[in-house]
């Protein structure tokens, strides 16, 4: 998932518990308005914000949604939330997110692997809100694993380019080889500190070969959940 590993409900796991997750979700579902077009992110607080979502449908929320993975899209298709394309609608109101870690002005986001439709979704927004439980919050210098969808052509040349960033193709555990991403992607994980994390997006969006970087410095929102309710970053 995108922004860690899921948690036991009323329990811990990885830094992280259920409850704080689920309340994360409830404050931008406060967000959300009859008629609206929101983006739906990716990862396990994701999911619960979906479910969620999906509750308020069936008692007659009038929303529809885009996706940004196949994960998302057969969860609120199953959670009977109406979803389209991009194509299909004229704007996106609402984009609600997760993150791998946030600071105040910049997060990291791709260890699911569908950065690229994140942020295309995120960015293209009016409003684009982030949902973390308090274990994905970093004080002071954003820094660790910065991933990239690469075109698999382009991977050699752009791991030469990054060598002192530590690159290395994402390899998949359930299947033979790399991990491929819902556009036919593959996945590149780096080591960075990010010292000016803007900077550092448009330089790895300007290399040839990148489809995408998960450094993310433009949303409105940071819904930080903890075990007794939320707080914004």
């Amino acid at each position: 998932m995108t922004d860690g590993p899921a948690c036991a409900r009323g329990g811990k796991k990885g830094g992280c518990s259920m409850n704080a997750k689920v309340n994360a979700a409830k404050a931008a579902l406060e967000y959300v308005k009859d008629g609206m077009c929101i983006g739906l992110g990716s990862g396990s607080t994701t999911r619960e914000f979906i479910k969620l979502l999906g509750e308020r449908v069936r008692k007659g929320l009038k929303v529809t949604c885009v996706t940004t993975s196949f994960d998302s899209r057969m969860l609120a298709i199953e959670s009977g939330i109406f979803v389209t394309e991009t194509d299909a609608i004229d704007e996106i109101d609402l984009a609600v997110d997760g993150a791998d870690k946030v600071t105040k002005t910049a997060l990291l986001k791709g260890g699911g692997g569908a950065l690229t439709r994140e942020k295309i979704i995120g960015y293209n927004a009016k409003r684009f809100i982030i949902i973390v439980d308090e274990s994905k919050v970093q004080e002071g210098v954003l820094e660790g694993e910065v991933n990239l969808e690469v075109l698999p052509f382009a991977a050699p040349l752009v791991m030469r380019h990054l060598k002192e960033y530590n690159p290395r193709i994402r390899m998949a555990k359930a299947k033979l080889g790399p991990v491929i991403s819902d556009n036919g992607s593959f996945i590149i994980d780096c080591d960075m500190r990010l010292d000016e994390p803007k900077k550092m997006e448009e330089w790895l969006k300007s290399m040839p070969g990148i489809v995408e970087n998960g450094i993310f410095t433009r949303f409105d929102i940071i819904i930080v959940g903890n075990d007794k309710g939320h707080r914004i970053l």
